[in-house]
């Protein structure tokens, strides 16, 4: 009787350690030490960990690929104004403000025209959607086989390799206006997919480039999620957003990205921080309609 009983509550010790170290489990991909009330973990918050770029941290080379398509081409000189004079001041901003942060972190970046030994200029066959890149999934396999590679696979490990660098993040820009996107694995679930960026000479109504458009759009890529809502699916969300970001580069766009800021939710989903933001675990935040 005695050995049973003592064998009993040898398997109910084992059975709460068991329990113990399972609830303290966290996903791999939650770089956050907060105890979430509403969600499982960070990931629920944002695109983190999805892809081929991960934080936003380390060695990071952002690479612009020049296109052309059935509708517009590049030239020289528009090739220069749109790099020179509005992308680059757009990245420079994301290194400053990591810097600021204390994050390591070294960003460079370059640009794809031609294939040199070809003199080929990269082109999509058939004219890119300027409203929504979803529809244009094929965009970076186009990129990779006029640039001579089999697949946008190969060319990604070619360029990492020769690069010497941990990440990148590719941009395909187009000579024409039109509402720069991220554009991901649509399953969500392949930590091989390669993520990428379409961006576009001009806004959507042909006004001024919007520079934060290209910070907003790169900080999709490395995990940021959208704070605005401009469908009416998260209005209290979008309320309690308002409140605590107010001029989260997420939230709002400007032609100069110095006027916004990368508040702390988008700081804590590009890896720049652990201080998850308490506020944003609460029922307001997955409240529909």
């Amino acid at each position: 009787m005695q050995k049973s009983f003592l064998l009993f509550i040898k398997n109910i010790c084992i059975i709460l350690s068991f329990l113990i170290i399972f609830s303290g489990c966290k996903s791999e991909k939650d770089n956050s030490p907060y105890q979430f009330k509403y969600a499982h973990d960070i990931t629920a918050y944002g695109f983190v960990d999805i892809g081929v770029c991960k934080k936003l941290t380390g060695d990071v080379y952002t690479l612009v690929i020049f296109m052309d398509d059935d509708q517009s081409s590049w030239n020289e000189e528009a090739r220069e104004n749109f790099y020179d004079k509005r992308y680059f001041p757009s990245i420079n901003y994301l290194s400053k403000q990591a810097e600021k942060r204390g994050v390591s972190l070294t960003l460079e970046s370059g640009q794809y025209k031609t294939r040199q030994d070809l003199k080929t200029q990269p082109r999509y066959s058939g004219i890119v959607d300027t409203s929504q890149g979803f529809n244009n999934l094929d965009v970076l396999e186009q990129a990779a086989k006029t640039l001579g590679f089999t697949d946008s696979s190969l060319m990604h490990k070619m360029l990492k390799y020769n690069l010497g660098v941990e990440q990148i993040a590719y941009v395909l820009a187009f000579n024409k206006p039109g509402r720069a996107c991220a554009v991901f694995d649509a399953t969500f679930d392949n930590d091989d997919s390669i993520e990428f960026m379409i961006a576009f000479s001009k806004s959507q109504d042909g006004k001024d480039y919007i520079g934060s458009a290209v910070v907003h759009e790169l900080l999709h890529l490395f995990g940021a999620t959208d704070l605005y809502d401009d469908k009416g699916i998260y209005k209290e969300r979008y309320k309690l957003c308002k409140k605590l970001f107010p001029n989260d580069i997420m939230l709002r766009s400007a032609i100069y990205p110095e006027t916004l800021k990368i508040g702390s939710l988008t700081e804590c989903l590009i890896g720049w921080s652990e201080d998850f933001p308490e506020k944003c675990d609460c029922p307001e935040w997955w409240q529909r309609g």
